[in-house]
């Protein structure tokens, strides 16, 4: 964790979760700029390709609760893919932990690469029991938590393999219909790839964005008083896609 100034001068409390395959180093650069810009941050890591979606969360969940109590208020949880479920996860059980949550490149709807993948024997073994958790079909089994959600989607693919493969436009691995949960979220459309999404400008200002409205709302006015200050109702939303 990082220590920057104190709990109590600094905005908020950010978890950042990386995706399947990758490490929590992976997300240590947009880290860098959330604390730059005066948050308290963790990147924190989990057995991806070992455990199933479920199992990934209950895995961190010690340590982010741990992180929640010492800060002493409702935090806000950054994932990027698989991350961003892990998240939900997270936040649904835990009703008063998540300020908002942000998603950078995750599948709310489902992978169609999963399915893809999912489909080889080598790709199952690869990249374990969440592969089957990441597919389509599994979509609606993953809990939608009520804390304010901003959604960043990719449209840059660079993995030649599912370019032609997916439906555009996508990241290389998620389309950005499938990355919109469709459910009055915040989103926006980031030209970056799917693996280094998390480092695109845009996507840090975005994460930035939200983490402003979330946290200084928090500061006016308590948790759970409604009305316009009420970090609940924060993201407007710009759109929906249909189930």
């Amino acid at each position: 964790m990082t220590q920057g100034t104190g709990l109590h001068h600094a905005p908020g409390t950010v978890v950042l979760l990386h995706g399947l395959g990758r490490t929590r180093r992976s997300m240590a650069r947009l880290a860098a700029h959330l604390d730059a810009a005066g948050y308290r941050t963790a990147c924190l890591g989990y057995p991806s390709r070992r455990l199933g979606l479920r199992a990934c969360a209950d895995h961190v969940q010690p340590a982010v609760s741990a992180i929640h109590e010492r800060a002493g208020c409702p935090i806000v949880l950054v994932g990027h893919s698989m991350g961003g479920l892990v998240a939900r996860h997270l936040a649904a059980a835990q009703p008063d932990l998540a300020a908002g949550l942000v998603t950078i490149g995750t599948p709310h709807r489902g992978s169609e690469a999963a399915d893809l993948v999912s489909a080889f024997r080598f790709g199952r073994m690869l990249f374990g029991p969440a592969l089957l958790d990441l597919r389509t079909d599994a979509a609606a089994a993953i809990p939608m938590p009520a804390c304010p959600m901003v959604a960043v989607a990719g449209t840059r693919a660079l993995i030649p393999f599912f370019r032609a493969r997916l439906t555009p436009p996508h990241d290389g691995l998620v389309s950005l219909a499938r990355a919109r949960p469709g459910l009055g979220e915040t989103w926006c459309a980031v030209p970056g790839d799917h693996t280094r999404l998390m480092d695109h400008p845009a996507t840090v200002a975005a994460a930035l964005a939200a983490l402003a409205a979330w946290t200084s709302l928090r500061r006016a006015r308590p948790m759970g008083e409604g009305g316009a200050s009420d970090p609940r109702n924060v993201s407007e939303p710009r759109g929906r896609s249909s189930r």
